[in-house]
């Protein structure tokens, strides 16, 4: 398959208001939310510099925006073009991603809401909450970024924030192209493959850009990488060393 396509919102700054009050921005605290980081991120074991974040700070030092580790990402799933083993094939690339990076995941169970290219972090149907992510096995028809070999389009969206220490990230998509899957997994080495792209996205997810380094799983095009690289465990392990947000 070939390279994917990165999708993230910014999320916007505001003015106006009490900047040490997020009240009237944010949603209240989930109850699963913690005081402390729920997961820790392994220690660093590589020295490799080929890793990009999606987003960084220059008022904190070029610190890439994260999520808040202090309470799980919740998940959806919309499976109207699911290939055969698609939730055992999610599971295994989420447990990776949570041991590079600590961050916890739930998986809340299916949802009928259709993809769409500009998702808001706050989705009515989930009430006064952020949004669980939306991760949803379609098709070119309903998701015109999986055109060609494009097999999946992936992104966080970030919280409005009145200052830089504010930002993090707060929901997003991940949508897969169904079918391009149900051939691959018919291929020899098809669940490594396809597990490999799975994480590749969720790479997006928690907030890693392409790099040029084309060992590495975060390359823009899979060339037979199966597994995280040293420079994509370096970026993911950084992205788990986030503050808690209380708000």
């Amino acid at each position: 398959m070939g390279r994917d396509v990165t999708s993230w919102g910014y999320g916007t700054r505001l003015t106006g208001g009490d900047p040490r009050d997020t009240s009237g921005i944010w949603p209240p605290a989930p109850p699963d939310a913690r005081a402390e980081p729920l997961g820790t991120p392994p220690p660093s074991a590589s020295s490799s510099t080929d890793y990009a974040f999606m987003h960084t700070i220059p008022e904190l030092g070029g610190q890439p925006v994260r999520w808040d580790p202090c309470r799980p990402i919740h998940l959806v799933l919309h499976n109207a073009q699911a290939p055969a083993g698609a939730e055992q094939l999610l599971r295994e690339a989420v447990a990776l991603v949570s041991s590079a990076t600590g961050l916890q995941f739930v998986i809340d169970g299916v949802t009928t809401e259709t993809p769409t290219s500009k998702r808001a972090p706050m989705v009515p149907r989930y009430g006064d909450r952020w949004s669980p992510v939306l991760v949803a096995w379609t098709d070119p028809s309903v998701m015109p970024d999986l055109h060609g070999p494009v097999a999946g389009v992936a992104g966080p969206a970030g919280a409005p924030h009145y200052t830089s220490d504010q930002q993090h990230w707060v929901s997003g998509t991940v949508y897969l192209d169904g079918p391009q899957f149900r051939a691959l997994l018919q291929s020899v080495d098809g669940s490594a493959a396809a597990r490999a792209i799975v994480m590749h996205e969720f790479g997006h997810l928690v907030g890693l850009a392409h790099v040029p380094a084309q060992d590495q799983l975060m390359y823009e095009s899979n060339i037979g990488q199966r597994g995280f690289g040293p420079g994509d465990k370096e970026g993911l392990r950084q992205l788990g060393l986030g503050p808690c947000f209380t708000g």
